[in-house]
Parts: C-alpha cells; structure tokens; sequence
C-alpha cells in the first residue's frame, strides 16, 4: 500500500513538472507596450497604381507616408482627411497619427479612383 502511494506521489509530481514546463514554454511573449512606434512607408504611384497597395500599421502609430509618382497627383487619405500634392520626381509627405483604426481609401483626389488602402489595426 505504502509502495502505491509513493507510485501515485510520483507520477503526480512528474505530471505537474510537465506542465509547468508546457506553460512556460507556451506562454505568451511580452504584451505590446502602449507607446506608439515611428513607421514611415515609400509609396510609388505609376500608371494610376500604387505601390504597395496596402499600409498596415497599428493605432497609435505615428505614419509617415513618403510619395513619388510619376504625374502630378493630388492624393486624399479618406478617414483622416488628408490631402497632399505629388510631383513627378519630388517626394511629398502625410504625416499623421494612427488614432482611428480600420480600413481607409487612398485614392486620386480629382479622379477618385482608389489607388490603395491604410490597414490601421486595433492596439
């Protein structure tokens, strides 16, 4: 009886040492902190296309979108409002703040045709 009860001691000793090591193997790493990071995309537009087509980043992201195309543009960031002119051959800037998360059209102002998208996912 007594040999039993140290068997059973044993093997529940060993199945705890297993799970504690399954837990701290597998536990999440260190969550993200809520300071925003600096994140600054080149963009090229040729031929009314834009290049990437899609800039993820995360809320509270400071962005920085540098823009190149190669005819005069006037580019609109919908959800924030924001308009910029781009020169062939001169880099324009859009600067902002990710504070609205979603999805939102970048697009030719004059035209309206949407060149690509701002992915601003949740902090």
């Amino acid at each position: 009886m007594r040999s039993l009860v140290a068997r059973n001691l044993i093997v529940a000793l060993l199945v705890l040492l297993g799970l504690g090591t399954l837990f701290l193997a597998l536990r999440p790493g260190p969550t993200a902190s809520n300071e925003s990071r600096e994140r600054t995309f080149d963009i090229g537009i040729e031929g009314g296309e834009m290049d990437p087509g899609e800039i993820p980043v995360t809320e509270g992201d400071q962005v920085t979108l540098r823009l190149d195309s190669d005819e005069p543009i006037e580019v609109h960031l919908h959800g924030y409002d924001i308009e910029g002119a781009v020169s062939p051959g001169e880099t324009a800037e859009l600067r902002f703040e990710a504070d609205l998360t979603g999805r939102f059209e970048i697009e030719d102002h004059e035209s309206g045709k949407a060149l690509g998208v701002l992915l601003v996912r949740p902090r």
